[in-house]
Protein backbone atom coordinates (compact mmCIF):
# COMPACT_ATOMS: atom_id res chain seq x y z
CA UNK A 1 0.00 0.00 0.00
CA UNK A 2 3.20 2.37 1.19
CA UNK A 3 4.56 1.48 -1.90
CA UNK A 4 1.64 1.65 -4.29
CA UNK A 5 1.33 5.19 -2.71
CA UNK A 6 4.99 6.01 -3.84
CA UNK A 7 4.53 4.99 -6.99
CA UNK A 8 1.46 7.38 -7.18
CA UNK A 9 3.43 9.68 -6.15
CA UNK A 10 5.92 9.52 -8.33
CA UNK A 11 3.94 9.00 -11.21
CA UNK A 12 2.19 12.00 -10.46
CA UNK A 13 5.43 14.01 -9.81
CA UNK A 14 6.93 13.06 -13.11
CA UNK A 15 3.62 14.04 -14.61
CA UNK A 16 4.09 17.17 -13.19
CA UNK A 17 7.21 17.41 -14.34
CA UNK A 18 6.25 16.36 -18.03
CA UNK A 19 3.68 18.81 -17.87
CA UNK A 20 5.85 21.57 -17.19
CA UNK A 21 8.69 21.08 -19.06
CA UNK A 22 5.69 20.35 -21.95
CA UNK A 23 4.39 23.76 -20.48
CA UNK A 24 8.01 25.58 -20.64
CA UNK A 25 8.88 24.20 -23.93
CA UNK A 26 5.00 25.70 -25.76
CA UNK A 27 5.82 29.03 -23.43
CA UNK A 28 9.32 29.15 -25.03
CA UNK A 29 7.55 28.29 -28.72
CA UNK A 30 5.34 31.11 -28.09
CA UNK A 31 8.03 33.77 -27.25
CA UNK A 32 9.60 32.94 -29.91
CA UNK A 33 6.59 33.08 -32.30
CA UNK A 34 6.01 36.58 -30.46
CA UNK A 35 9.52 37.96 -31.20
CA UNK A 36 9.10 36.90 -35.08
CA UNK A 37 5.75 38.25 -35.20
CA UNK A 38 7.44 41.72 -33.60
CA UNK A 39 10.36 41.77 -35.86
CA UNK A 40 7.55 41.08 -38.71
CA UNK A 41 5.50 43.92 -37.61
CA UNK A 42 9.31 45.96 -36.49
CA UNK A 43 9.98 45.75 -40.58
CA UNK A 44 6.94 46.33 -41.82
CA UNK A 45 6.42 49.33 -40.14
CA UNK A 46 9.83 50.08 -41.10
CA UNK A 47 8.61 49.53 -44.91
CA UNK A 48 5.64 51.87 -44.58
CA UNK A 49 7.30 54.99 -42.23
CA UNK A 50 10.15 54.43 -46.01
CA UNK A 51 6.96 54.14 -48.27
CA UNK A 52 5.15 56.92 -46.75
CA UNK A 53 8.69 58.85 -46.25
CA UNK A 54 9.06 58.43 -50.25
CA UNK A 55 5.75 59.24 -51.14
CA UNK A 56 5.80 62.63 -48.84
CA UNK A 57 9.22 63.18 -50.85
CA UNK A 58 7.74 62.95 -54.28
CA UNK A 59 4.50 64.94 -53.25
CA UNK A 60 6.88 67.72 -51.90
CA UNK A 61 8.73 67.69 -55.22
CA UNK A 62 5.46 67.50 -57.23
CA UNK A 63 4.08 70.82 -55.50
CA UNK A 64 8.01 72.41 -56.29
CA UNK A 65 7.65 71.55 -59.87
CA UNK A 66 4.46 73.06 -60.03
CA UNK A 67 5.04 76.00 -57.88
CA UNK A 68 8.09 76.39 -60.33
CA UNK A 69 6.01 76.26 -63.20
CA UNK A 70 3.20 78.61 -61.96
CA UNK A 71 6.10 81.22 -61.46
CA UNK A 72 7.32 80.40 -64.90
CA UNK A 73 3.98 80.49 -66.70
CA UNK A 74 3.68 83.85 -64.72
CA UNK A 75 7.02 85.12 -65.85
CA UNK A 76 6.03 84.39 -69.06
CA UNK A 77 2.66 86.48 -69.07
CA UNK A 78 4.33 89.17 -67.46
CA UNK A 79 7.03 89.52 -70.19
CA UNK A 80 4.06 89.08 -72.96
CA UNK A 81 2.75 92.14 -70.97
CA UNK A 82 5.92 93.96 -71.04
CA UNK A 83 6.25 93.50 -74.39
CA UNK A 84 2.54 94.15 -75.51
CA UNK A 85 3.15 97.94 -73.75
CA UNK A 86 6.87 98.35 -75.20
CA UNK A 87 4.76 97.41 -78.68
CA UNK A 88 2.01 100.03 -77.55
CA UNK A 89 4.53 103.04 -76.40
CA UNK A 90 6.33 102.18 -79.76
CA UNK A 91 3.10 102.50 -81.88
CA UNK A 92 1.88 105.77 -80.11
CA UNK A 93 5.84 107.18 -80.49
CA UNK A 94 4.79 106.10 -84.15
CA UNK A 95 1.68 108.09 -84.10
CA UNK A 96 3.19 111.37 -82.31
CA UNK A 97 5.81 111.50 -85.14
CA UNK A 98 3.41 111.58 -87.64
CA UNK A 99 1.09 113.99 -86.04
CA UNK A 100 4.29 115.70 -85.62
CA UNK A 101 4.83 115.46 -89.80
CA UNK A 102 1.33 116.54 -90.32
CA UNK A 103 1.50 119.27 -88.18
CA UNK A 104 4.46 120.27 -90.34
CA UNK A 105 2.71 119.86 -93.44
CA UNK A 106 0.01 121.84 -92.39
CA UNK A 107 2.12 124.31 -91.00
CA UNK A 108 4.15 124.33 -94.42
CA UNK A 109 0.70 124.75 -95.88
CA UNK A 110 -0.55 127.78 -93.78
CA UNK A 111 2.91 129.66 -94.95
CA UNK A 112 1.72 128.87 -98.54
CA UNK A 113 -1.61 129.99 -98.19
CA UNK A 114 -0.39 133.27 -96.55
CA UNK A 115 1.72 133.97 -99.01
CA UNK A 116 -1.12 133.15 -102.09
CA UNK A 117 -3.05 135.26 -99.90
CA UNK A 118 -0.46 138.07 -99.89
CA UNK A 119 -0.01 137.61 -103.76
CA UNK A 120 -4.11 138.34 -104.34
CA UNK A 121 -3.92 141.34 -101.73
CA UNK A 122 -1.10 142.65 -104.42
CA UNK A 123 -2.97 141.81 -107.37
CA UNK A 124 -6.33 143.75 -105.86
CA UNK A 125 -4.29 146.66 -105.09
CA UNK A 126 -3.19 146.95 -108.54
CA UNK A 127 -6.27 146.58 -110.19
CA UNK A 128 -8.19 149.07 -107.75
CA UNK A 129 -4.92 151.68 -108.71
CA UNK A 130 -5.92 150.88 -112.45
CA UNK A 131 -9.55 151.34 -111.95
CA UNK A 132 -9.12 154.67 -110.33
CA UNK A 133 -7.14 155.68 -113.21
CA UNK A 134 -9.58 154.66 -115.47
CA UNK A 135 -11.92 156.20 -113.58
CA UNK A 136 -9.82 159.38 -113.85
CA UNK A 137 -9.40 158.89 -117.38
CA UNK A 138 -13.16 159.09 -118.24
CA UNK A 139 -13.87 162.06 -115.72
CA UNK A 140 -11.82 163.55 -117.95
CA UNK A 141 -12.77 162.72 -121.24
CA UNK A 142 -16.54 163.40 -119.96
CA UNK A 143 -15.29 166.62 -119.10
CA UNK A 144 -14.17 166.89 -122.76
CA UNK A 145 -17.48 165.64 -124.21
CA UNK A 146 -19.48 168.17 -121.92
CA UNK A 147 -17.51 171.27 -124.07
CA UNK A 148 -18.99 169.80 -127.00
CA UNK A 149 -22.69 170.09 -128.67
CA UNK A 150 -25.40 167.70 -128.17
CA UNK A 151 -24.92 165.57 -130.77
CA UNK A 152 -21.15 165.29 -130.96
CA UNK A 153 -21.69 164.30 -127.03
CA UNK A 154 -24.65 162.22 -128.27
CA UNK A 155 -22.23 160.39 -130.95
CA UNK A 156 -18.80 160.56 -128.63
CA UNK A 157 -20.99 158.38 -126.18
CA UNK A 158 -21.97 155.75 -128.25
CA UNK A 159 -18.85 155.38 -129.67
CA UNK A 160 -17.73 154.87 -125.83
CA UNK A 161 -20.40 152.31 -125.27
CA UNK A 162 -19.88 150.38 -128.50
CA UNK A 163 -15.84 150.27 -127.40
CA UNK A 164 -16.77 149.09 -124.30
CA UNK A 165 -19.25 146.57 -125.13
CA UNK A 166 -16.65 145.33 -127.62
CA UNK A 167 -13.95 144.91 -125.07
CA UNK A 168 -16.40 143.34 -122.88
CA UNK A 169 -17.39 140.69 -125.41
CA UNK A 170 -13.55 140.32 -126.75
CA UNK A 171 -13.06 139.54 -122.75
CA UNK A 172 -15.87 137.32 -122.10
CA UNK A 173 -15.53 134.84 -125.60
CA UNK A 174 -11.95 134.50 -124.26
CA UNK A 175 -12.45 133.15 -121.12
CA UNK A 176 -15.36 131.01 -123.14
CA UNK A 177 -12.99 129.77 -124.71
CA UNK A 178 -10.16 129.19 -122.33
CA UNK A 179 -13.03 127.45 -119.75
CA UNK A 180 -13.98 125.22 -122.67
CA UNK A 181 -9.78 123.95 -123.72
CA UNK A 182 -10.10 123.29 -119.67
CA UNK A 183 -13.12 121.79 -119.44
CA UNK A 184 -12.50 119.39 -122.36
CA UNK A 185 -9.31 117.62 -120.90
CA UNK A 186 -11.46 116.53 -118.17
CA UNK A 187 -14.56 116.17 -120.07
CA UNK A 188 -14.63 112.34 -119.16
CA UNK A 189 -14.04 112.66 -115.49
CA UNK A 190 -16.13 115.27 -114.92
CA UNK A 191 -19.46 113.25 -116.78
CA UNK A 192 -18.01 110.20 -114.41
CA UNK A 193 -18.11 112.35 -111.72
CA UNK A 194 -21.54 113.74 -112.22
CA UNK A 195 -22.98 109.99 -112.99
CA UNK A 196 -22.02 108.98 -109.60
CA UNK A 197 -23.55 112.05 -107.99
CA UNK A 198 -26.47 110.93 -108.86
CA UNK A 199 -26.76 107.47 -107.30
CA UNK A 200 -24.46 108.28 -104.25
CA UNK A 201 -23.13 111.46 -102.49
CA UNK A 202 -19.20 112.96 -102.63
CA UNK A 203 -18.67 110.98 -99.77
CA UNK A 204 -18.99 107.05 -98.21
CA UNK A 205 -22.71 106.96 -97.59
CA UNK A 206 -22.67 106.02 -93.68
CA UNK A 207 -21.39 109.58 -93.11
CA UNK A 208 -23.28 111.36 -95.31
CA UNK A 209 -26.95 109.41 -96.01
CA UNK A 210 -30.24 108.24 -94.60
CA UNK A 211 -32.09 105.47 -95.33
CA UNK A 212 -35.91 105.68 -95.34
CA UNK A 213 -37.74 102.54 -96.18
CA UNK A 214 -41.21 102.69 -98.13
CA UNK A 215 -44.43 100.43 -98.12
CA UNK A 216 -44.22 99.77 -101.27
CA UNK A 217 -42.80 101.00 -104.78
CA UNK A 218 -46.10 102.96 -105.56
CA UNK A 219 -44.91 105.58 -103.11
CA UNK A 220 -41.48 106.67 -104.52
CA UNK A 221 -43.92 107.75 -107.29
CA UNK A 222 -46.28 109.93 -105.25
CA UNK A 223 -43.10 111.36 -103.25
CA UNK A 224 -41.94 112.86 -106.43
CA UNK A 225 -44.85 114.14 -107.42
CA UNK A 226 -46.55 115.65 -110.95
CA UNK A 227 -43.35 116.84 -112.65
CA UNK A 228 -41.08 116.51 -109.72
CA UNK A 229 -43.15 119.21 -107.83
CA UNK A 230 -43.23 117.47 -104.58
CA UNK A 231 -39.74 116.15 -104.36
CA UNK A 232 -38.16 119.56 -105.07
CA UNK A 233 -40.50 121.40 -102.46
CA UNK A 234 -38.90 118.91 -99.94
CA UNK A 235 -35.48 119.44 -100.85
CA UNK A 236 -36.39 123.44 -100.71
CA UNK A 237 -37.69 122.86 -97.26
CA UNK A 238 -35.82 120.47 -95.42
CA UNK A 239 -32.03 121.52 -97.58
CA UNK A 240 -31.13 117.86 -98.26
CA UNK A 241 -30.48 115.92 -101.38
CA UNK A 242 -33.49 113.26 -102.11
CA UNK A 243 -31.62 110.16 -103.99
CA UNK A 244 -34.01 107.92 -106.09
CA UNK A 245 -32.53 104.73 -107.82
CA UNK A 246 -33.46 101.63 -108.47
CA UNK A 247 -33.12 100.11 -105.08
CA UNK A 248 -37.01 98.44 -104.20
CA UNK A 249 -38.51 100.63 -101.78
CA UNK A 250 -35.91 102.98 -100.57
CA UNK A 251 -35.07 106.29 -100.60
CA UNK A 252 -31.70 108.14 -99.19
CA UNK A 253 -31.40 111.53 -97.65
CA UNK A 254 -28.38 112.89 -98.22
CA UNK A 255 -26.47 116.08 -96.23
CA UNK A 256 -23.17 116.78 -94.67
CA UNK A 257 -25.10 118.08 -91.74
CA UNK A 258 -27.03 115.39 -89.24
CA UNK A 259 -29.54 116.94 -88.17
CA UNK A 260 -30.64 118.31 -90.89
CA UNK A 261 -30.34 115.26 -92.60
CA UNK A 262 -32.23 113.67 -88.99
CA UNK A 263 -35.17 116.33 -89.25
CA UNK A 264 -36.06 115.44 -93.12
CA UNK A 265 -35.74 111.54 -92.39
CA UNK A 266 -38.28 112.27 -89.49
CA UNK A 267 -40.67 114.53 -92.26
CA UNK A 268 -40.35 111.71 -94.69
CA UNK A 269 -41.17 109.07 -92.54
CA UNK A 270 -44.72 111.10 -91.73
CA UNK A 271 -45.26 111.70 -94.70
CA UNK A 272 -45.01 108.35 -95.81
CA UNK A 273 -46.78 107.63 -92.96
CA UNK A 274 -49.88 109.96 -93.45
CA UNK A 275 -49.99 109.15 -97.20
CA UNK A 276 -51.35 112.68 -98.42
CA UNK A 277 -47.89 114.42 -100.12
CA UNK A 278 -47.94 118.23 -101.11
CA UNK A 279 -45.72 120.99 -100.87
CA UNK A 280 -48.09 122.10 -98.21
CA UNK A 281 -48.44 119.45 -96.27
CA UNK A 282 -44.17 119.17 -96.22
CA UNK A 283 -44.05 122.47 -94.84
CA UNK A 284 -46.42 121.51 -91.91
CA UNK A 285 -44.38 117.58 -91.27
CA UNK A 286 -41.15 119.48 -91.41
CA UNK A 287 -41.87 121.84 -88.46
CA UNK A 288 -43.87 118.68 -86.06
CA UNK A 289 -40.30 116.78 -87.11
CA UNK A 290 -38.15 119.72 -85.69
CA UNK A 291 -40.49 119.87 -82.64
CA UNK A 292 -39.88 115.77 -82.24
CA UNK A 293 -36.24 115.90 -83.06
CA UNK A 294 -35.78 119.02 -80.19
CA UNK A 295 -37.63 116.32 -78.11
CA UNK A 296 -35.08 113.20 -78.69
CA UNK A 297 -32.31 115.64 -78.58
CA UNK A 298 -33.41 116.97 -75.21
CA UNK A 299 -33.90 113.09 -74.12
CA UNK A 300 -30.24 112.43 -75.81
CA UNK A 301 -28.86 114.97 -73.33
CA UNK A 302 -30.96 113.62 -69.82
CA UNK A 303 -29.54 110.10 -71.16
CA UNK A 304 -25.93 110.96 -71.52
CA UNK A 305 -26.15 112.92 -68.33
CA UNK A 306 -27.81 110.10 -66.69
CA UNK A 307 -25.24 107.89 -67.76
CA UNK A 308 -22.21 109.62 -66.65
CA UNK A 309 -23.95 110.47 -63.05
CA UNK A 310 -24.52 114.15 -63.60
CA UNK A 311 -27.51 114.73 -61.91
CA UNK A 312 -28.36 118.40 -62.30
CA UNK A 313 -27.64 120.54 -65.36
CA UNK A 314 -29.07 123.63 -66.91
CA UNK A 315 -31.59 123.11 -69.65
CA UNK A 316 -29.61 124.80 -72.07
CA UNK A 317 -26.67 123.15 -71.49
CA UNK A 318 -28.70 119.22 -71.61
CA UNK A 319 -29.61 120.63 -75.54
CA UNK A 320 -26.38 121.47 -76.57
CA UNK A 321 -25.06 117.59 -75.16
CA UNK A 322 -27.92 116.13 -76.75
CA UNK A 323 -27.16 117.68 -80.08
CA UNK A 324 -23.85 116.66 -80.23
CA UNK A 325 -25.39 113.42 -81.10
CA UNK A 326 -25.98 115.05 -84.97
CA UNK A 327 -22.69 116.57 -85.23
CA UNK A 328 -19.07 115.38 -86.49
CA UNK A 329 -15.34 116.30 -85.10
CA UNK A 330 -12.09 114.86 -85.41
CA UNK A 331 -13.21 112.36 -87.54
CA UNK A 332 -15.92 110.63 -85.02
CA UNK A 333 -19.20 111.53 -83.46
CA UNK A 334 -19.44 114.60 -81.25
CA UNK A 335 -21.32 113.44 -78.30
CA UNK A 336 -19.38 109.89 -78.22
CA UNK A 337 -15.75 111.90 -78.25
CA UNK A 338 -17.26 114.19 -75.40
CA UNK A 339 -18.49 110.66 -73.06
CA UNK A 340 -15.02 108.99 -73.66
CA UNK A 341 -13.23 111.75 -73.18
CA UNK A 342 -14.94 112.13 -69.73
CA UNK A 343 -14.73 108.71 -68.99
CA UNK A 344 -11.29 108.67 -69.46
CA UNK A 345 -11.05 111.88 -67.49
CA UNK A 346 -12.76 110.34 -64.41
CA UNK A 347 -10.90 107.21 -64.18
CA UNK A 348 -7.37 109.25 -63.69
CA UNK A 349 -9.08 111.72 -61.33
CA UNK A 350 -9.76 108.85 -59.42
CA UNK A 351 -6.98 106.90 -59.49
CA UNK A 352 -5.59 110.28 -58.57
CA UNK A 353 -7.69 111.56 -55.91
CA UNK A 354 -8.41 115.04 -57.91
CA UNK A 355 -12.10 115.94 -58.05
CA UNK A 356 -14.27 113.44 -60.77
CA UNK A 357 -17.10 115.67 -61.03
CA UNK A 358 -15.31 118.46 -61.92
CA UNK A 359 -13.38 116.27 -64.50
CA UNK A 360 -16.61 114.42 -65.82
CA UNK A 361 -18.93 117.55 -66.28
CA UNK A 362 -16.22 119.35 -68.47
CA UNK A 363 -15.17 116.22 -70.57
CA UNK A 364 -19.07 116.10 -71.31
CA UNK A 365 -19.44 119.96 -72.17
CA UNK A 366 -15.87 120.90 -73.73
CA UNK A 367 -17.19 120.08 -77.21
CA UNK A 368 -20.31 122.38 -76.98
CA UNK A 369 -18.48 124.56 -78.58
CA UNK A 370 -18.70 123.28 -81.94
CA UNK A 371 -22.60 123.57 -81.74
CA UNK A 372 -23.43 126.69 -80.28
CA UNK A 373 -23.94 128.95 -83.48
CA UNK A 374 -24.24 132.83 -82.15
CA UNK A 375 -20.57 132.81 -80.64
CA UNK A 376 -19.18 134.70 -83.84
CA UNK A 377 -14.83 134.11 -84.36
CA UNK A 378 -14.72 133.19 -80.73
CA UNK A 379 -12.38 129.25 -80.34
CA UNK A 380 -15.00 126.23 -80.06
CA UNK A 381 -13.33 126.07 -76.30
CA UNK A 382 -13.44 129.58 -75.23
CA UNK A 383 -17.12 129.19 -76.18
CA UNK A 384 -17.70 126.19 -74.64
CA UNK A 385 -16.60 127.63 -71.25
CA UNK A 386 -18.36 130.59 -71.78
CA UNK A 387 -21.52 128.37 -71.96
CA UNK A 388 -21.03 126.27 -68.82
CA UNK A 389 -20.13 129.61 -66.74
CA UNK A 390 -23.30 131.59 -67.84
CA UNK A 391 -25.73 128.37 -67.32
CA UNK A 392 -24.50 127.67 -64.07
CA UNK A 393 -21.00 125.70 -64.17
CA UNK A 394 -18.57 125.90 -61.28
CA UNK A 395 -15.66 128.49 -62.03
CA UNK A 396 -13.45 125.36 -62.02
CA UNK A 397 -15.37 123.45 -64.22
CA UNK A 398 -15.34 126.43 -67.03
CA UNK A 399 -11.27 126.80 -66.07
CA UNK A 400 -10.53 123.22 -67.10
CA UNK A 401 -12.35 124.00 -70.22
CA UNK A 402 -10.61 126.95 -71.37
CA UNK A 403 -7.62 125.59 -70.52
CA UNK A 404 -7.68 123.33 -73.98
CA UNK A 405 -7.01 126.80 -75.44
CA UNK A 406 -3.64 127.71 -75.45
CA UNK A 407 -3.55 131.28 -74.14
CA UNK A 408 -5.61 130.76 -71.12
CA UNK A 409 -3.73 127.84 -69.21
CA UNK A 410 -4.58 126.57 -65.72
CA UNK A 411 -2.81 125.26 -62.60
CA UNK A 412 -5.88 123.00 -61.93
CA UNK A 413 -5.05 119.22 -61.58
CA UNK A 414 -8.15 118.77 -63.25
CA UNK A 415 -7.50 120.81 -66.17
CA UNK A 416 -4.91 119.11 -66.97
CA UNK A 417 -6.27 115.49 -67.17
CA UNK A 418 -9.13 117.00 -69.33
CA UNK A 419 -6.35 117.84 -71.75
CA UNK A 420 -4.92 114.33 -71.66
CA UNK A 421 -8.03 112.46 -72.23
CA UNK A 422 -8.94 114.43 -74.77
CA UNK A 423 -5.70 113.69 -76.08
CA UNK A 424 -5.94 109.88 -75.75
CA UNK A 425 -9.50 110.12 -77.08
CA UNK A 426 -8.10 111.47 -80.28
CA UNK A 427 -5.20 109.45 -80.36
CA UNK A 428 -7.40 106.08 -80.62
CA UNK A 429 -6.18 104.37 -83.75
CA UNK A 430 -9.27 104.77 -86.46
CA UNK A 431 -10.70 108.08 -85.01
CA UNK A 432 -9.04 110.19 -87.54
CA UNK A 433 -11.10 110.45 -90.87
CA UNK A 434 -9.76 113.28 -92.84
CA UNK A 435 -11.97 112.79 -95.98
CA UNK A 436 -15.19 112.96 -93.97
CA UNK A 437 -14.37 116.39 -91.71
CA UNK A 438 -12.69 117.81 -94.57
CA UNK A 439 -15.97 117.74 -96.61
CA UNK A 440 -18.00 118.59 -93.47
CA UNK A 441 -15.92 121.81 -93.22
CA UNK A 442 -15.96 122.24 -96.48
CA UNK A 443 -19.70 122.52 -96.90
CA UNK A 444 -20.33 124.58 -94.16
CA UNK A 445 -17.71 126.85 -94.40
CA UNK A 446 -19.36 127.41 -98.15
CA UNK A 447 -22.98 128.04 -96.37
CA UNK A 448 -21.40 130.54 -94.32
CA UNK A 449 -19.43 132.53 -96.68
CA UNK A 450 -22.90 132.99 -98.53
CA UNK A 451 -24.78 133.61 -95.43
CA UNK A 452 -22.62 136.91 -95.56
CA UNK A 453 -24.43 138.43 -98.71
CA UNK A 454 -27.35 140.83 -97.82
CA UNK A 455 -31.15 139.70 -98.14
CA UNK A 456 -29.92 135.94 -97.52
CA UNK A 457 -32.28 134.10 -95.10
CA UNK A 458 -31.17 130.50 -95.25
CA UNK A 459 -28.52 128.83 -97.69
CA UNK A 460 -28.73 125.00 -98.31
CA UNK A 461 -25.22 123.22 -100.47
CA UNK A 462 -26.34 120.32 -101.45
CA UNK A 463 -25.32 117.72 -104.33
CA UNK A 464 -21.90 117.72 -102.42
CA UNK A 465 -21.35 121.46 -102.89
CA UNK A 466 -22.22 121.43 -107.22
CA UNK A 467 -25.61 122.93 -106.07
CA UNK A 468 -26.25 125.82 -103.58
CA UNK A 469 -30.37 126.57 -102.81
CA UNK A 470 -30.40 130.31 -101.77
CA UNK A 471 -33.22 131.52 -100.02
CA UNK A 472 -33.68 135.58 -99.79
CA UNK A 473 -36.21 137.66 -97.58
CA UNK A 474 -38.69 138.60 -99.96
CA UNK A 475 -39.31 141.66 -98.10
CA UNK A 476 -35.71 143.15 -97.88
CA UNK A 477 -34.76 142.09 -101.93
CA UNK A 478 -36.64 142.39 -104.77
CA UNK A 479 -36.58 140.04 -108.22
CA UNK A 480 -33.74 142.44 -109.70
CA UNK A 481 -31.81 142.32 -106.69
CA UNK A 482 -31.51 138.15 -106.65
CA UNK A 483 -30.53 138.06 -110.34
CA UNK A 484 -27.23 140.60 -109.24
CA UNK A 485 -27.47 138.53 -106.07
CA UNK A 486 -26.58 135.19 -107.96
CA UNK A 487 -24.12 136.43 -110.36
CA UNK A 488 -22.38 137.98 -106.93
CA UNK A 489 -22.32 134.72 -105.50
CA UNK A 490 -21.09 132.53 -108.54
CA UNK A 491 -17.96 135.17 -109.09
CA UNK A 492 -17.02 135.04 -105.28
CA UNK A 493 -16.82 131.03 -105.59
CA UNK A 494 -14.99 131.52 -108.68
CA UNK A 495 -12.84 133.87 -106.45
CA UNK A 496 -12.30 132.18 -103.08
CA UNK A 497 -13.44 128.40 -103.24
CA UNK A 498 -11.62 125.77 -104.91
CA UNK A 499 -13.82 123.14 -106.84
CA UNK A 500 -14.16 121.33 -109.70
CA UNK A 501 -16.64 121.06 -112.49
CA UNK A 502 -19.32 123.39 -111.68
CA UNK A 503 -21.18 124.99 -109.01
CA UNK A 504 -25.28 125.52 -109.86
CA UNK A 505 -26.08 128.60 -108.08
CA UNK A 506 -29.53 129.10 -107.20
CA UNK A 507 -31.40 132.24 -105.13
CA UNK A 508 -35.10 131.82 -104.79
CA UNK A 509 -37.51 134.48 -103.96
CA UNK A 510 -40.46 133.41 -102.61
CA UNK A 511 -43.55 135.91 -101.92
CA UNK A 512 -47.39 134.06 -100.05
CA UNK A 513 -49.94 136.14 -99.33
CA UNK A 514 -52.99 134.56 -97.20
CA UNK A 515 -56.66 135.57 -97.57
CA UNK A 516 -59.30 133.80 -95.93
CA UNK A 517 -63.12 133.61 -97.04
CA UNK A 518 -65.76 133.79 -94.66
Amino acid sequence: MITTFVVALLALLLGAGIVAGVWRMQHRNEVRQASSEADLIRDRARREAQQLLQDAEVKAKERLLAREQALEKEWKNKRKDLSKQESDLAARDQQLERGQSQLKEQQNEFAAREKKLAQREEIVDKEKREAEALLKAQRSKLEEIAGLSTADAKAELLRQLEYDARKEATRIIKKIEENARDRAKNLARIITTQAVEKVVPFLPLEGAVAVVRLPNEEMKGRIIGREGRNIRAFERVTGVDVIVDDTPEIIMLASHNPLRREVARVTLEHLVEDGRIHPARIEEFHEKAREQVDEVIMQQGRDTLFHLGIPDMHERLIHLVGRMRFRMMHGQNLLEHSIETAKIALFMAQALDANGDIVKRAGILHEIGHIEENMGDVHPALAASHLAKRFGESPAVAACIAHLHADHPSTLPEAHLLETAENLALSAPGVHKHGLEKYIEHMDSLEQLIMGFKGVKKVYAMKAGRELLILVDSASVDDEYTIWLAKDIAERIEREVKFTGQVKVQVVRETRFVGYAT
